[in-house]
């Protein structure tokens, strides 16, 4: 009898330690859907943090990167000096999507750590992002005559630069 309890318990122990490894190893969320290959959506009556109006044709013309950012984004503050390389770069335009921001804080952000955007896009509620399908700042689009090429959810550096977005120049 206790040889069938020993048994038994041993073969409980493989199963538990069996489903326990399939657990670890399946994810537990499902892939983001990312907007590669769709049209970038129309800007309706969207302005900047100056309170100009700005024209959907900036977003439809040429290779554009397209950052989702805010001035209470930590991750937004640590990518920030790789996209002011970037801004030198002329073969783009850098706009930025501030997302759900106070406008006097996204002023303040700018000023004191610069700012490498062509044209902040100035999106208070998050309705143009959430258009765009952004989970959160920061977020990195790239579009080539108006359609997204590459998006990327978080923060964008040197070396991610390289492995996922150097390759459309």
């Amino acid at each position: 009898m206790k040889k069938f309890f020993a048994f038994s318990f041993f073969g409980f122990l493989v199963a538990f330690v069996y489903f326990f490894s399939i657990t670890l190893s399946t994810p537990r969320l499902p892939n983001v859907n990312l907007q590669d290959g769709k049209t970038i959506p129309i800007l309706i009556e969207s302005v900047d943090l100056d309170g100009n109006t700005i024209n959907h044709e900036a977003l439809a013309n040429g290779p554009i990167l397209l950052n989702v950012w805010a001035s209470w984004c930590i991750a937004c503050l640590v990518e920030h000096p790789f996209l002011t390389e970037i801004s030198a770069n002329k073969e783009l335009t850098l706009i930025g999507i501030n997302y759900k921001d106070n406008l006097e804080n996204a002023k303040k952000y700018l000023e004191k750590n610069g700012n490498p955007y062509d044209l902040s896009i100035f999106d208070y509620q998050g309705n143009y992002a959430l258009k765009l399908g952004v989970t959160g700042a920061p977020e990195t689009f790239l579009i080539i005559d108006g359609k997204i090429v590459k998006h990327r959810i978080g923060e964008i550096n040197e070396k991610i630069w390289n492995d996922e977005f150097k390759n459309f120049f």
